[in-house]
């Protein structure tokens, strides 16, 4: 009686859909973070808005600090997922079905933070949208966190990176979403307490830097 293999060796022919899995899903990353970009810009004031009534740039800044400071937060977060979905992807061999859809997923997460963001803003420091914008934050980043352990498990990571690379990788994602569950509860105490939270992320990073050197 022949026994069967557990798992089925992958095919020429799929790992050539994965490398166009990967190509793909690397442009539509791309694209979507530029116009996430764009539209975090979008919040600010526009000179052409009808009940703007400032002279100077002192003036329209000193009289938007919660908006500029919810930009600068949804800036900073927005690029750190950037660049942390660019290394992920930077160091596949391939993709799959599954992990380029969750990674479609991962961008709808995005930009339903940012939807939220627009929403706060709308309503200053609604209850609802302060939490809405923790969840999406912490899904982003924990769907981040299974493709990087499914691209590992599948053999989808690159021949250059080692096992201690991969790991470091893992580590290294796990501060933003984190912080993210660690702000949902400070939204009942307004936005500034909201935001002023996102600074867990500074003691999360070392103590993750350095579960992730270990060997």
């Amino acid at each position: 009686m022949i026994k069967k293999s557990k798992k089925n060796p992958v095919t020429p022919a799929q790992k050539e859909r994965g490398r166009e899995f990967l190509f793909s899903l690397k442009i539509l990353v791309n694209v979507i973070f530029a116009l996430l970009l764009f539209q975090i810009f979008m919040i600010l004031p526009r000179p052409d808005d009808p009940e703007l009534e400032y002279y100077t740039l002192s003036q329209i800044f000193s009289g938007n600090t919660d908006k500029l400071l919810v930009i600068l937060v949804g800036l900073i977060l927005t690029l750190t997922y950037w660049a942390q979905i660019n290394n992920q992807l930077g160091n596949l061999n391939r993709s799959s079905g599954l992990h380029a859809s969750m990674g479609i997923i991962q961008m709808f997460c995005l930009m339903l933070y940012l939807y939220f963001v627009r929403f706060d803003m709308e309503f200053e420091g609604l209850k609802v949208a302060l939490q809405m914008q923790s969840v999406f934050l912490a899904l982003a980043g924990f769907i981040g966190v299974f493709n990087w352990v499914y691209a590992r498990k599948r053999k989808l990571t690159s021949e250059n990176i080692n096992d201690q690379e991969e790991k470091i990788m893992f580590f290294k994602l796990l501060p933003e979403p984190c912080a993210a569950i660690f702000s949902l509860p400070f939204a009942a105490m307004g936005p500034e307490t909201w935001t002023l939270s996102f600074l867990i992320i500074v003691p999360l990073s070392y103590v993750f830097g350095k579960l992730g050197k270990r060997r």
